[in-house]
């Protein structure tokens, strides 16, 4: 009993031994590894659209924020991504894969995803100054945080990504030249649409979506 008793405790002892040499190689090679550079990142950073009405998400907005990318879709809330290849990173909520595409010279161009069991690829768009001047302005209260606040509309055939609101005060603000005529518009925040709080004034499109309604009188 004795001697099976010793070679229990020999076993055991062998069975720490390695276990620590593995913990301290792996602690090793973690710090040999070398950290995700932020700067190789931000060349992924910007507004990826799709055309409006094809799928329920129209735009990707995707940040770099403390040296880790994230993607915000339409209508669904900011995700980390994950890098699984050189191009290739995946969301941390759901796994979707998400592809950057690029042109000849390695400029990203567009970023494919899965949606509903089909790929979508989204083309990168420049998001323009905030538009600061014109006779018609447009004002949303608070949403401190938010990142891109657009304004879209009959008056530019509903793009999203022409016509932003710049932070004044605690308020969002957007101003355009307006022709005289009957506009229906919405504001979009992060990718999520929504009508003008200040504006009662509504009515349905073809399509069933209801949309805010602004009329410019003759000056």
């Amino acid at each position: 009993m004795r001697h099976h008793s010793v070679v229990g405790l020999v076993l055991v002892l062998l069975s720490a031994v390695a276990c620590a040499a593995q913990t301290q190689a792996a602690g090793a090679q973690a710090e040999g590894k070398p950290k995700p550079d932020p700067e190789a990142l931000r060349k992924y950073a910007g507004r990826y659209e799709l055309e409006v009405g094809l799928i329920p998400v129209s735009t990707l907005d995707v940040t770099l924020e403390g040296g880790e990318l994230f993607v915000k879709p339409s209508l669904v809330r900011k995700r980390k991504l994950i890098r699984k290849s050189k191009n290739v990173f995946r969301d941390e909520v759901e796994g979707a894969r998400y592809r950057f595409q690029t042109d000849d010279e390695g400029q990203v161009v567009g970023l494919t995803f899965p949606y509903e069991g089909a790929e979508y690829t989204a083309a990168r768009v420049r998001l323009p100054p905030p538009s600061t001047s014109g006779n018609t302005t447009f004002r949303l209260k608070g949403h401190p945080g938010a990142q891109v606040v657009a304004l879209a509309g009959a008056f530019n055939n509903w793009n999203q990504s022409q016509f932003l609101f710049g932070r004044e005060g605690d308020e969002w603000v957007c101003r355009i030249d307006l022709e005289p005529g009957r506009y229906g518009y919405k504001f979009i925040v992060d990718g999520n649409w929504l009508l003008d709080p200040s504006n009662p004034e509504t009515e349905e499109d073809a399509a069933g979506n209801i949309n805010n309604v602004l009329e410019v009188k003759p000056r």
